[in-house]
């Protein structure tokens, strides 16, 4: 809407007294301006000067002030005709004109009436062309707010759908067209590509609704009516959503019905009806385990709104029957307590308060059950009662009690030291008060609980209650003196120590012939341990509640037939559906059922005897396929008579677990197989000193031989020499069998074999095998061994592989020394900590800083013939062992490479 400038269409007195003023001013300019031109330049210049203070005034003040100009001027050229003529200068007779002067002065009135007219409607023309111009900028800015308002609306409608996971929808039955927001597109997960049709939407329903959707759409197409519908979808994922639709028709202009509503994703609220099942069911429990039930009653409509299983158990009536009326409750109820429980519940709505009632029922069999009920009047905005609402509390063991005292209060009042006596021995606390509610006795169990005098009972009782529920107490007590009736309540009673614990507490009034309350009698029983098990019922199930709700494991029920009953929605993280379950025994969905059949027979045999199991792992596969290992523990569950229910326990998804066993069994089993072939590779560069090593002895043998031989071939056969030479022989033939046995140890494939074992023993062994080696490269070993070196627990082969590795890489790095001997220094010793150490030296090139980060890596090498394993291989040996290999530089040339290993623990102790 275009709104216009007031402030440009109004002219305030002010405005128009300034142009009336300017139209004077610029008469006035003009006749100096004339006076100026007429003396210096000797013209006569009157018309024109006025002429312009017309045009002026005109312009600037319309044609009002161009008339004052007007007028103004030709006074002023009249007076400038005036004699003497063409001046100013004052003059007497101003009336002096010729006759021939008036034409003129008509032309100029005529002329500058055009003038001004003219220009006065040019200005308004101009004004009101920029008034137009402005009023249509404003109606463009009115017309881009209007569009970012509607935009903004479109937002804020797409967001508010989003948060209340609502979609719009419309729907033109005739052509099938359909029309969906963004929000009805999420929910039925669909691409906005895709154009939605009645097709895709059946499609997407969950097999089971299917049928009715479609009932529902062929119905709402034929007869044109609104529609209220509720079904499941099945997503692309294998999950449930619920979705309720509303749809409102219309008809279009076509005539053709079309149908415009909302679609909305109340998964949420199922899942927590589903909950609120749940812990209904939890409340029902408790309330069968405490005798106690719960209900509401509708004023208005005068019937239950609401009762629990237990109101029918109290009353001895089948919550299966159906709808039981009101008088079947009022039935059971004792014909002399029936008026008293109506008149409580007709004043707690008429007076709008809580009530309290103990009636009694009677059953068929003739039993008695005492009821105490407590209810609260629900009053609605208009200050009505809408409904009421309370429990039924079985309190006949309590009233049994009560009884048994009442009948024992009757007995001792023919005398007062039974009465005491009894009191005193009762484990109740036993008071009376006066009919003002002041107690003037307490029995001594109660003055020894309360650490209070009989003196201090009747000012000092108030403070023998908790700070919180004191207030409460005495205005409860005030009500019940009030009554003039029985009466209880609960509160918190300090003990001598400091000590608060929880008691009932209940008042009898004892009258007189007249009916006047005399005394007042009562007892206090204690009811810590109820209120702590009601505490811990409520504790125990939110913490069962919440493990369940946080667990990663899932819960699962099965049936007497050993079949899933029951999986909870944590099963879906696994990629399992629990609904895809329900009906299987474990064993049929298993996956390994061929490949361990012996496990599978026992744990049927488990189920079969109804025992509990733990642990039990085996495989199954989730709904794509994929392989899934469970660990599962259960439970027999039994009802109370002993019959068999089912099982109930939990499930645990151990797929990683095994799947890294299985990698770590692979890895061991390649680092293996690289340890033996780094082995073999070693042996191959040790050919030479290995072949030296074997022809020493074998050389020494056919020596000691020949020479057996000459020792026989004697005239007088030397037999003791050539016994010495064949033991000779037979030496050097065990120290070449040991050396070749060392080589096979080497070569060999086999597991890690832990043993004791001397480290210097498995250097020297080393020695023996690098000595040509160190020879070839005239590389000088020299040993530290550390004497008495505690024993180790290794396997020998694999520690030899370990220093036959750091010894070559020693030799290597000596390759390019030239300039100083090139010694190889082998030690041994126990460390600070208590570890053996065996450390390996040269006096090669040492360690580079870029190097030092990265000697252990796998495939890392600085020789151009290395495949870079051996130091990573020495490594994975060493920490096998429990040990650790590290690497320094020297402080001189040369680098040291040690390892630790734990002593053996027989040794170390």
């Amino acid at each position: 809407m275009i709104k216009p400038n007031l402030r440009q269409q109004r002219r305030t007195p002010l405005t128009t007294f300034s142009y009336y003023a300017m139209a004077v001013l610029s008469v006035a300019v003009a006749i100096i301006v004339a006076e100026f031109l007429t003396r210096f330049l000797h013209a006569e210049p009157i018309a024109s000067s006025m002429l312009c203070a017309v045009i002026v005034a005109a312009w600037f003040g319309g044609f009002g002030p161009a008339l004052l100009a007007i007028g103004l001027s030709l006074l002023a050229i009249h007076y400038y005709l005036v004699p003497p003529v063409n001046s100013f200068a004052w003059k007497h007779d101003v009336f002096a004109v010729g006759i021939s002067e008036l034409p003129r002065l008509i032309l100029f009135s005529i002329t500058s009436g055009f003038v001004a007219f003219t220009i006065s409607a040019q200005r308004r023309t101009t004004e009101i062309l920029r008034r137009s111009g402005d009023d249509l900028q404003a109606a463009i800015k009115d017309h881009k707010r209007t569009e970012a308002a509607l935009l903004h609306s479109e937002m804020h409608l797409t967001e508010a759908q989003r948060l209340s996971r609502t979609g719009s929808f419309g729907w033109n039955a005739s052509s099938g067209e359909i029309f969906w927001s963004d929000e009805t597109f999420r929910i039925f997960q669909c691409d906005r590509a895709k154009k939605p049709t009645v097709e895709f939407i059946v499609g997407r329903t969950h097999p089971e609704d299917r049928a009715a959707v479609q009932r529902a759409i062929d119905e709402a197409s034929a007869t044109g009516r609104n529609f209220d519908h509720e079904h499941r979808l099945l997503m692309p994922d294998g999950s449930v959503k619920y979705v309720h639709g509303v749809a409102h028709a219309v008809k279009a202009a076509s005539g053709s019905i079309e149908f415009l509503g909302a679609v909305t994703d109340v998964t949420v609220a199922r899942e927590a009806e589903r909950k609120l099942r749940r812990s209904e069911a939890y409340l029902a429990e408790a309330q069968r385990l405490s005798h106690t039930s719960s209900w509401a009653w509708d004023v208005r409509r005068r019937e239950w709104a609401y009762r629990s299983a237990e109101t029918y158990h109290l009353f001895g009536l089948d919550p299966d029957d159906g709808a039981v009326p009101l008088q079947a409750f009022r039935d059971r109820i004792v014909p002399e307590d029936r008026r008293g429980n109506i008149e409580a519940a007709s004043r707690a709505i008429r007076d709008k308060v809580d009530f309290e009632v103990d009636f009694r029922v009677a059953f068929p069999d003739g039993s008695i059950k005492h009821i105490h009920t407590v209810g609260h009047p629900v009053v609605n905005g208009d200050g009505e009662v809408r409904e009421l609402i309370g429990t039924h509390l079985d309190v006949t063991e309590q009233h049994a009690a009560k009884e048994a005292l009442q009948k024992a209060f009757d007995e001792i009042k023919k005398s007062e030291d039974r009465l005491r006596l009894v009191i005193d021995t009762i484990p109740t606390l036993v008071w009376r008060a006066g009919p003002e509610g002041v107690p003037d006795f307490l029995s001594q169990p109660a003055l020894d609980y309360t650490g209070l005098s009989l003196d201090q009972a009747e000012t000092g009782w108030p403070r023998a209650f908790h700070p919180d529920d004191k207030k409460g107490m005495l205005v409860k007590w005030s009500a019940i003196r009030q009554s003039g009736r029985r009466g209880g309540l609960e509160a918190r009673l300090r003990r001598f120590d400091g000590v608060y614990r929880w008691f009932l507490f209940e008042a009898e009034p004892m009258r007189d012939e007249a009916g006047n309350i005399v005394k007042w009698y009562g007892s206090a029983t204690d009811i810590e341990d109820r209120k702590l098990a009601e505490v811990a019922l409520r504790e125990s199930e939110q913490l069962f509640r919440d493990y369940a709700e946080t667990a990663s494991d899932w819960l699962w029920e099965t049936g007497p037939d050993h079949r899933i009953t029951y999986a909870s929605d944590h099963l879906n993280a696994v990629g399992i559906v629990p609904s895809g379950l329900t009906g299987l025994a474990r064993w049929d969905i298993a996956t390994d059922l061929e490949s361990a059949p012996e496990k599978w027979q026992l744990h049927r045999a488990m189920h079969d005897e109804h025992r509990p199991f733990r642990d039990f792992v085996y495989s199954t596969a989730s709904k794509n396929g994929t392989p899934v290992y469970v660990r599962s523990s259960g439970k027999p569950v039994f009802d109370a008579n002993g019959n068999f229910l089912g099982y109930r326990g939990t499930g645990t998804d151990i797929t990683a677990t095994i799947r890294a066993d299985h990698a770590e069994q692979a890895l061991r089993e390649a680092q293996a197989e690289v340890a033996h072939v780094t082995r073999v590779t070693t042996l191959g560069e040790l050919t030479a000193s290995i072949a030296h090593e074997v022809n020493q002895p074998l050389a020494a043998v056919i020596a000691n031989a020949e020479a057996c031989l000459r020792w026989l071939d004697r005239e007088a056969p030397d037999l003791a020499a050539a016994r010495r030479s064949v033991e000779w022989v037979i030496n050097d033939g065990i120290r070449a069998s040991e050396v070749v046995r060392r080589i096979r140890a080497l070569a060999n494939k086999a597991d890690m074999e832990k043993l004791p074992l001397d480290l210097n023993d498995v250097v020297r062994e080393v020695i023996v095998l690098v000595q040509r080696e160190l020879s070839s490269q005239g590389v000088s070993l020299r040993t530290e061994l550390a004497p008495a070196l505690p024993v180790i627990l290794g396997d020998r082969v694999q520690l030899q592989q370990v220093i036959i590795n750091l010894v070559m890489n020693g030799i290597e790095a000596m390759y390019p020394v030239t300039d100083r001997p090139r010694e190889l220094v082998i030690r041994s010793r126990q460390d600070e900590a208590g570890q053996a150490l065996v450390s390996v030296t040269d006096c090669g090139t040492g360690i580079s800083t870029e190097h030092a980060d990265r000697l252990f890596n796998a495939f890392f090498t600085t020789k151009s013939s290395g495949l870079g394993m051996g130091l990573s291989i020495c490594r994975s040996i060493v920490e096998a062992h429990g040990g650790r290999l590290s690497a320094s530089g020297n402080e001189g040339p040369g680098a040291t490479f040690q390892f630790v290993l734990p002593l053996h623990r027989e040794d170390a102790s």
